[in-house]
This record gives C-alpha cells, structure tokens and sequence, in this order.
C-alpha cells in the first residue's frame, strides 16, 4: 500500500485545500498536516506554501509530485498484476490517440490479438490529454501518443515518423497552383480538432515556430472527429490540417487532395510510452517491438 503521507500529498495537489483532503481520505485535517509536514522533514525541503491564500507547490514541490503520482499509478499496476499470477488469463490495457487509433493500428489489430492471444486486451482511443491522464492514473499499461507530451515525465520510444498534411477538396483552386504558401491561406475556412487533441496542438506549435497563430486563418471550425472532419472537406465547407496516415485512402482514391506548402513542413513522431516506474518491461519490450516492425 502507498504511503499514507504521500496520499496526502497527492490528494491535497489533487483539491487545493487540505480541509477537502481530509474529507476524502476520512481522517482529520490536523492529521492531512502532520503528513505534509513528515514529508517536508523527511526530504528536507517546503513541498507546498500559501501564495495568495491559496495553497501551491514549491520547485521541490513539483519535482515530488511527479514522482508521487508515478507511485500511485504503478501501485495501481502492480495490485493488477499480482491478483493475475494464478488466473489463466492477464489483462492488457492500452490507449492511443486518435489518429492511431483509427488509422494507424486498425489494420493491423487482428495480428496484434493473434500474437498476444493470452492477454485480455482493452484498448481505448482518446485525445492526447486524456490518454496521458489515464497513463498517469495507473489505467492502462502504455499508450500510443501522437501529440506533444513532455518526454522527462515517460519512458518513450518512437515506433513511427508520420507526415503531417494540408488537405483540402479536390477541385479547390490552390490544388491546381504551383506553389502555395501559409499566406495564401489568410481567407479559407479551417477544420480542426478539439482542444486538447494532439492533432491540434503539433498545429499549433508548428504556426507558432513560424510567427503565425491560428487567427491567420479567415475562419475556424473546431469538430472531435477525424471522419466528420473529412467529410466536410469532401463536401467543399473547408480545408484541414492531420496526420498523412488519416487520410491516405481518401487521397488515393481522389477523394481529397493534398496541397504541399512551401513553408510549412512538418513530421512528427508516433510514441510508444509509458510509466519511468513500470515494472513491466520485457513485456512491454514484446508491445513496442510489434508496433514498431508492424507500422
């Protein structure tokens, strides 16, 4: 079992208040205090301090409450696995984000099942925040990440380089141009993802490396899904920024066009990733030696 002062620690980051901490632990506040203050002691160091009367986590603070939240989650594994050591069958839980999810891994899921047929496998689709979130909670064993994430909180590997794509409907006039360049996008209407998703965000950073934000464009349609998103572009209502993989088929089959941009490049790594404290590592070895010779 965790640390009773360490699930202090992480409850009260967790409500910003020890008098909440208290509540949902069942013990008193006095006692939530006493466990802050053992910690401080024990590492020498002020883990949480008042600014503003509000509580918020010094440097020291910070550092410890990633390595906290890591306990927890591999806990949470670790429990998982022990109760399996006599059941026939283990359990594997795995998330990716979405553009892998539905375009990348589909094809190649049945083999994956195949290969590891002594797993009961659940596997979840996400944006990129909530499948980190699930990582960090201890859910799921890994994850499959496209979007930016900060690489010193995992143990991450790159299993592919994927090419992020301007699409747009096939008889658009900017198709047909020699040569197209973010500027001659300032009046089109742009779909994109949802807040939070990876997608978004590898956009978002890119026009910001390149002095441009998403307000260059003439006008944003923001939708949560991939497929409405091409459907859209299909049927002429804008034009949208993804990963190749999404849209590979319809590009094929001259559904949708791609508009390469002079000054806009951009690819970026699919990530197999999962907790520094894992304990699972040949086996996740196994999974990440699939996805990396499959994709």
């Amino acid at each position: 079992m965790l640390d009773l002062r360490i699930e202090s620690f992480l409850t009260v980051c967790k409500h910003g208040s020890y008098t909440r901490a208290a509540e949902e632990l069942c013990i008193t506040q006095p006692a939530v205090t006493q466990h802050i203050k053992a910690l401080e002691k024990q590492y020498g160091c002020s883990l949480i301090e008042y600014q503003n009367r509000e509580l918020r986590l010094t440097k020291p603070g910070e550092m410890f409450y990633k390595y906290a939240k890591n306990l927890k989650a591999s806990e949470t594994l670790i429990m998982k696995k022990l109760k399996e050591v006599n059941q026939e069958k283990k359990t594997l839980k795995f998330a990716s984000t979405l553009t892998i999810g539905e375009f990348t891994l589909a094809p190649i899921m049945a083999d994956f099942i195949k290969q590891f047929h002594q797993y009961d496998i659940t596997m979840y689709v996400d944006n990129t925040e909530k499948v980190l979130k699930m990582l960090e909670n201890g859910e799921i064993n890994f994850a499959l990440v496209e979007g930016l994430f900060n690489r010193s909180d995992y143990e991450a590997k790159l299993f592919k380089l994927a090419n992020f794509i301007l699409i747009a409907p096939v008889n658009h006039p900017l198709v047909k141009k020699e040569k197209v360049v973010l500027d001659d996008l300032k009046q089109e209407t742009i779909l994109l993802r949802e807040k939070g998703s990876g997608s978004r965000a590898v956009l978002e950073r890119g026009l910001y490396d390149l002095n441009y934000s998403l307000d260059h464009f003439g006008k944003l349609i923001e939708l949560g899904n991939v497929n409405v998103i091409k459907n859209m572009v299909k049927k002429e209502i804008g034009m949208s920024f993804m990963y190749k993989d999404a849209a590979q088929e319809e590009i094929t089959r001259g559904e949708l066009a791609q508009i390469k941009l002079a000054d806009f490049e951009i690819r970026r790594g699919f990530n197999f990733i999962a907790l520094k404290t894992c304990m699972e590592q040949r086996e996740l070895q196994q999974f990440f030696s699939f996805f990396n010779s499959a994709c």
